[in-house]
């Protein structure tokens, strides 16, 4: 059951990867007219070659290419306009390169990603199954042209990988052209790396203006709620036997944690990593005369992997799954056997139980968001917090609460 669940929530996202997923955005077409509505916004590497659009959410979609539109965005994160530009053929990945430098190229018209755009120049980005590329366009200037990274194969040592940066030396140009009082040398670009962090810096510098990189991609979640915790006994224990019942506790429990994301928090997948505690007071397990109850103060802290089922500006439904690992002190553990005694108040023939102040554990989320208010459910299995040989005592841990989204 445990690994069913488990690959179930791993398989959510490819078995949504079909699903719309319309977020508030425009298209601007041949006639550069601006229509404002949904774009269907999908989460990808390499940069679409069409794009679906609705006027309403229940409206009729309309199919939007580089050759019927000038461009289009997503309120806020992405923005795309199209333009027919030269695009390099030549491999960057070690598996893909040739004997020689490759400097062939195609023409084709397609979407360029905006990374930054200012007073001198605009740096797009355009990704394929080959490579990632960016380009660079003077505000002058009608056309976009490539920043070119190449590499090969050296002719007489096959092993051997040759690199030729010419985009160091095509940003140099640009910011002499741009900015001439200030001196530029090719040393300042020796470290220049092939990013696109480092693509919108350099750009940054020559719009004189400060880096811009569109939507953050974390934010700060804060929380709280109910939280419960049981005890749970496998093995050969007379707690473990059918007989017994496991009651559980609640009491507030709290959660802090930061939001990741690749590129922007608009994307499907993101992730977070969290530290929640919880707190138990009597939590115990009994079967007849046999008990075995604790208090406990329980610290959590869980990466998770969470993926928006549905996604719109306004509203997300996620669903998710998270490694943990729990800090625990504990009080008041008692566990025993109660024996009657005629005449007199029952015995309690005392066992020691030595519990596990550190264990690991898996967590299952799901959660919908309204904005910056989110209403979410965490679920730890039962996990191992014991080291016998003949039994195991188990406890599980659950929250349900309300979260504040810190965007």
């Amino acid at each position: 059951m445990k690994r069913s669940i488990i690959g179930l929530l791993l398989a959510i996202p490819m078995l949504s990867l079909g699903q719309s997923n319309y977020l508030k955005g425009y298209v601007v077409n041949n006639t550069l007219d601006t229509l404002k509505g949904f774009i269907d916004y999908k989460s990808k590497v390499r940069t679409v070659s069409a794009v679906n659009f609705k006027q309403q959410p229940d409206g009729a979609a309309q199919t939007f290419t580089p050759e019927n539109a000038k461009g289009y965005g997503v309120d806020g994160s992405q923005y795309f306009e199209s333009f027919n530009v030269r695009i390099s053929k030549g491999a960057t990945k070690t598996e893909g390169l040739k004997i020689g430098i490759d400097t062939s190229s195609r023409r084709a018209t397609v979407f360029l990603k905006v990374l930054q755009r200012g007073p001198n120049v605009i740096i797009y980005s355009y990704t394929d199954e080959v490579k990632e590329r960016f380009y660079i366009k003077g505000n002058a200037s009608t056309e976009p042209y490539e920043l070119l990274r190449t590499r090969y194969l050296e002719a007489n040592n096959s092993t051997k990988v040759i690199g030729a940066d010419r985009y160091k030396g095509q940003l140099l140009f640009e910011m002499r052209n741009y900015n001439s009082d200030t001196d530029f040398f090719q040393t300042d670009f020796d470290d220049l790396a092939y990013t696109e962090e480092e693509m919108i810096q350099v750009a940054a510098v020559i719009n004189g203006m400060k880096v811009r990189v569109g939507k953050k991609s974390f934010r700060l979640v804060v929380g709280a709620g109910v939280g419960s915790s049981s005890l749970k006994y496998t093995g050969q224990n007379p707690l473990a036997n059918a007989g017994a019942v496991s009651k559980t506790s609640y009491a507030p429990s709290i959660n802090v944690g930061i939001d990741f994301a690749a590129k922007s928090l608009a994307e499907r997948i993101f992730y977070r990593a969290e530290l929640s505690l919880f707190m138990g007071k009597d939590t115990k397990v009994t079967n007849g005369q046999y008990i075995h109850s604790v208090d406990h103060t329980t610290l959590y802290l869980s990466p998770k992997i969470l993926y928006n089922v549905y996604n719109t500006s306004s509203l997300q439904v996620y669903a998710g799954l998270g490694a943990g690992v729990s800090y625990s002190s504990y009080s008041n553990n008692l566990a025993g056997k109660a024996v009657s005694v005629a005449m007199s108040p029952d015995q309690f023939d005392e066992v020691k139980v030595d519990l596990k102040s550190t264990a690991a554990s898996y967590n299952l989320n799901v959660g919908i968001a309204l904005k910056k208010i989110e209403l979410n459910a965490v679920y730890t299995p039962h996990y191992k917090v014991s080291d016998y040989a003949g039994f195991n005592i188990l406890m599980g841990l659950m929250h349900v609460g309300i979260k504040y989204r810190f965007d």
